[in-house]
């Protein structure tokens, strides 16, 4: 009796460990040559190389392999097109909420989406990024079926559209929530795919759409001819600002351009055999300090200039919001005036504090261990200098994260003034808050 086989499981997200192969090796071989010596030193003196490699190597595979496997865990998708993950069915029925995240640096950049079931179940789908890989186009197709198919509300309000849309830009790695019509659109956009708005209910109908794109048409020659004005703006009340920004920037390159001159040729000079003294016997270690303290003190001025130049503009733009139509407040706020609020609160000289604050603290916090061991000083010291680098390092941490959660506001409440030019639609709120 032929009994015809059941369809086999289509795999929706692989093993994670099958597309982090490379990383995987390059954490590896980095690993191996930073911590060779300190294992080797735990280890036998005739312990030979190979396995001091290994005993890097095999918990740090097993580690990787262990975490991507519990973080993206290999999604299955059954002929009736409901997911099997870790052994258990989930229906797309049953996903009632989606959180999306973006994160970007170092080289690396990845799209999650994090499924939630109405039983409080999460799945996180690795859906784009690099250097691991995400889902091919067909994984996509089969994603994007089963956010079709789930109870993810088609529309959210506009604070998480805002959201969704400032994470876009900043790529911060916190996760928002999303709604149907979003994922959708951004899955097809991925696919290279037109968007299909799903059946249901609470989708816009075809017409209700076709009118919003005509309408959105023709407000778009209004929009150019606020930017000419923002434009135009800008040139004329930031005029001094601008300019100063403009010149700090060329004497900083100047400044650096002479500094990083001067340094080949001395090192070229010893080199050949000519040996230099101190800053105060050689002039030309003399010269070389200078222009390395010149190029810091340019560098300063100009990041004093350009966020000035910075607050201007936004100054510029609020006085712009303040005496806009009803009109132009939908059409939002003109391209020209959003590069300055995609800035961090603080700017330039903020960030500069920041990263001397970190340094200082990382400093702190490895000088006073060391001092304790080599016996600088009577040991109450290095125990004070231990505590006193390790509070400034929580005190910039939490600057950090407050200026990130500053900055994440700011560019939510640009996305919400800057309507159809961010987003499409018309403008969220009336550019009060910020």
């Amino acid at each position: 009796m032929n009994r015809s086989a059941a369809p086999a499981a289509r795999v929706l997200q692989p093993a994670a460990w099958r597309r982090s192969i490379v990383p995987i090796l390059v954490a590896v071989l980095v690993l191996s040559v930073v911590l060779q010596e300190p294992v080797a030193a735990l280890l036998p003196a005739a312990t030979p190389r190979a396995l001091v490699f290994l005993a890097i190597a095999v918990p740090v595979v097993a580690a990787l392999v262990v975490g991507l496997g519990i973080a993206y865990p290999r999604i299955l998708v059954e002929a009736d097109g409901a997911l099997r993950v870790r052994g258990r069915t989930v229906r797309p029925s049953e996903i009632v909420g989606v959180r999306r995240s973006v994160s970007a640096g170092g080289g690396a950049a990845y799209l999650v989406l994090m499924l939630r079931t109405a039983a409080g179940r999460r799945i996180r789908v690795l859906v784009a990024g690099t250097p691991i890989r995400g889902l091919d186009g067909e994984q996509l197709r089969m994603l994007r079926e089963a956010v079709a198919a789930s109870g993810i509300p088609f529309r959210a309000e506009s604070a998480s559209e805002r959201a969704f849309l400032s994470e876009s830009v900043l790529a911060s790695g916190r996760g928002v929530e999303a709604d149907r019509n979003l994922v959708l659109r951004e899955l097809d956009q991925l696919r290279g795919a037109p968007y299909r708005a799903p059946s249901g209910d609470d989708a816009p109908s075809p017409d209700a759409e076709v009118a919003d794109a005509l309408v959105a048409r023709g407000r778009f020659g209004a929009a150019l001819a606020d930017d000419g004005d923002a434009g135009r703006a800008l040139a004329t009340d930031a005029r001094a600002t601008r300019l100063a920004r403009r010149i700090a920037f060329w004497v900083f390159v100047i400044a650096c351009v002479i500094a990083a001159g001067m340094l080949v040729v001395l090192v070229i000079m010893e080199a050949t055999g000519t040996d230099f003294g101190a800053a105060d016997e050689d002039p030309l270690t003399a010269a070389m300090s200078f222009a390395i303290l010149a190029a810091l003190v340019t560098g300063v001025a100009w990041a004093v200039a350009a966020d000035a130049d910075d607050s201007r503009n936004r100054a510029i733009s609020l006085r712009w919001l303040a005496a806009a139509s009803e009109e132009q407040r939908r059409r939002g706020l003109p391209t020209p005036f959003h590069t300055a609020w995609l800035r961090p609160p603080g700017g330039r000289m903020a960030g500069l504090g920041l990263l001397v604050l970190g340094m200082v603290a990382l400093m702190t916090v490895i000088g006073g261990p060391v001092a304790l061991a080599q016996g600088y000083g009577p040991p109450w010291v290095g125990i004070v200098v231990t505590i006193a680098g390790a509070a400034l390092g929580a005190l910039a941490l939490w600057l950090w994260l407050r200026r990130r959660r500053a900055h994440s506001s700011r560019v939510e409440w640009l996305i919400g003034v800057a309507g159809e030019q961010a987003s499409g639609g018309p403008a969220f709120g009336d550019g009060t808050t910020r």
